[in-house]
């Protein structure tokens, strides 16, 4: 009997001793979404007008999931509209005035009837001052051809008087003629280059005056394109900044309406109701994209830490369907977080999805583990993995035998008892 209570014993001890069993670090976690969540916020300070959508709904993309009061959307945009549409009537009829083109145009906008009306009165104007100058000019260049007639005329009765001069001292010579006589025509000579001196300066007067007129007029028009240049620049510059705007104030218009981007179910809905005030950047609405990858994200306790490595492997445990039952999935662990958190960390920074842990003083680290395949059975009809389901993750680290993991536990308490002061 000794014998085989021994035999027994020593067999026991040598199957502790080799046969292997699995070291595994058990990890809280929830199913995730390799595509960050979607959050539905408005632009900008809005007034909740609907909310189309409710918690676990499934959404299309491109569906609208809430509305937002349009009202000052839309009056910005309106207004926009508007002075587009008035600044790029006026750049065209700039462009007009600075081409020299008749201003033409076939729509029925009122702000291109003003421009047209503006067009013809600028254009009413220039023109009278034009024949306002023309005339000035044609008075001038009349006053030329005066004085010139004048000085041609001069010149011959200057001639003819220079001849009469000469025959009356001649005739005095000969004591035909009187000294008066003489004298006369001397005079009448002087008078007369007198009038010719007097009509050449008339002349030359009258050039100087015509052609600083035509330098006014020159300038006038220089001025009045310069002008119109300018203008037309400042215009168009106006134009293109109104058209920012206005882009901007149709996106604000465009985005009353808040849509899913892509096929999503509806995780959080903020409380708010018809009537709330949102402001810019609040969380409103927050989807969970549906045929995106998913994967585990689990936090690891600190004192198993050392032991997991990225590639170990995972059994994935779903917390609704007991694994004995039901099956379980598999996966690999693809990363780990380089520093520990805690609860306190995690409700800080707010940034993990894995479920709190309940002692927030205790230290963990943050994986992620992929779901490589999923092996349940016997679950419902339409049943499919979806983001936010709480697991129970299993990651092996390795083997030992039983003797490894008994002495593991009695050697401590060996090596540390009756050591007190």
């Amino acid at each position: 009997t000794i014998w085989v209570i021994s035999s027994m014993f020593a067999a026991g001890l040598a199957a502790m001793g080799l046969i292997p069993i699995d070291r595994v670090v058990t990890a809280q976690g929830k199913v995730v979404s390799k595509v960050p969540l979607l959050v539905v916020q408005p632009l900008e300070t809005s007034v909740v007008q609907s909310i189309d959508v409710t918690e676990g709904q499934s959404v299309r993309s491109g569906e609208v999931v809430a509305r937002l009061d349009p009202t000052f959307a839309t009056a910005d945009a309106g207004a926009l509209e508007a002075q587009v549409s008035m600044l790029q009537a006026e750049v065209v009829r700039m462009q007009a005035e600075a081409a020299g083109h008749p201003f033409t145009f076939t729509d029925s906008d009122p702000s291109l009837s003003l421009q047209a009306s503006i067009y013809a009165q600028r254009q009413s104007e220039r023109d009278f001052k034009r024949e306002t100058y023309q005339q000035r000019i044609n008075g001038l260049q009349a006053a030329v051809a005066r004085a010139l007639a004048d000085a041609d005329a001069y010149r011959a009765r200057k001639a003819v008087a220079e001849q009469i001069v000469s025959v009356r001292k001649e005739l005095e010579r000969h004591q035909v003629g009187s000294t008066l006589l003489s004298l006369s025509a001397t005079d009448n000579l002087l008078e007369t280059e007198r009038g010719l001196a007097n009509a050449t300066e008339t002349v030359e007067g009258a050039r100087r005056d015509l052609e600083a007129l035509k330098a006014e007029r020159e300038a006038y028009e220089q001025n009045w394109l310069a002008e119109v240049s300018q203008k037309l620049s400042e215009q168009t510059q106006k134009l293109a900044d109104a058209r920012e705007q206005l882009n901007k104030a149709r996106l604000r218009r465009q985005l009353v309406e808040l849509r899913a981007n892509l096929d999503a179910t509806v995780l959080t809905v903020a409380k708010v109701s018809i009537g709330s005030v949102l402001q810019s950047g609040d969380q409103f609405i927050t989807l969970v994209p549906t045929n995106a990858p998913l994967e585990v994200e689990a936090n690891i306790p600190g004192h198993d830490g050392g032991f997991v490595q990225a590639g170990a492997s995972v059994a994935i445990k779903f917390d609704t369907f007991p694994f004995s039952q039901y099956g379980l999935a598999h996966g690999k662990v693809r990363t780990i977080s380089a520093d520990s958190f805690t609860g306190q960390d995690d409700a800080k920074t707010r940034s993990s999805s894995a479920p709190a842990r309940p002692d927030g003083s205790e230290p963990f680290y943050r994986s992620r583990i992929t779901v490589d395949n999923v092996q349940l059975h016997n679950v419902p009809a339409g049943f499919r993995v979806v983001p936010g389901m709480p697991v129970t993750t299993d990651i092996m680290v390795g083997k030992r035998t039983v003797l490894t993991y008994l002495l593991g536990r009695i050697l401590p308490v060996t090596s540390e008892a009756m050591r007190e002061p």
